[in-house]
């Protein structure tokens, strides 16, 4: 930790920040209190749901909610935000070609059997909209609602 002299003009930075996050309507003032600030490092890290650790300058450490951590000052504030999860990749259902993928996979698809055309995977908007006398869908939790 830093000395105090530096500290403390940096926790009046930080709270001018949580002032103006709170007539912005980002934090009810009453309601939503950052308690992130009252924790040390080591309960700033076991809070990572809701709380970000914040260095200033490289020398001193806070803890701050999020959505306030996102409005401090870059140029005095670096917070060490949790890295977003890879994006899935936007599949189309037909391109699962088996009933087992297309069953198994993430976007909600249906396998749909026909005696007219080959059995296909698609999605359960659109397995909704097939005619139920010419396909059966396994809908997920039914055994071949159409």
């Amino acid at each position: 930790m830093a000395p105090n002299s530096i500290r403390a003009p940096l926790l009046v930075a930080a709270l001018m920040a949580v002032a103006v996050a709170a007539t912005s309507r980002t934090v009810s003032p009453l309601r939503d209190i950052d308690v992130c600030v009252l924790y040390n490092d080591t309960q700033c890290v076991e809070h990572v749901d809701k709380c970000v650790p914040c260095h200033a300058w490289g020398k001193v450490d806070f803890c701050f909610e999020t959505k306030i951590a996102a409005k401090l000052p870059a140029k005095f504030f670096k917070c060490d935000f949790p890295t977003p999860p890879p994006a899935q990749p936007n599949v189309d259902c037909q391109s699962y070609l088996d009933e087992v993928s297309c069953d198994d996979s993430p976007n909600y698809c249906v396998w749909c059997m026909s005696a007219a055309v080959p059995s296909a995977c698609y999605s359960e908007e659109e397995a909704k909209r097939l005619p139920a006398a010419v396909f059966k869908c396994n809908f997920p939790g039914l055994a071949a609602k159409q």
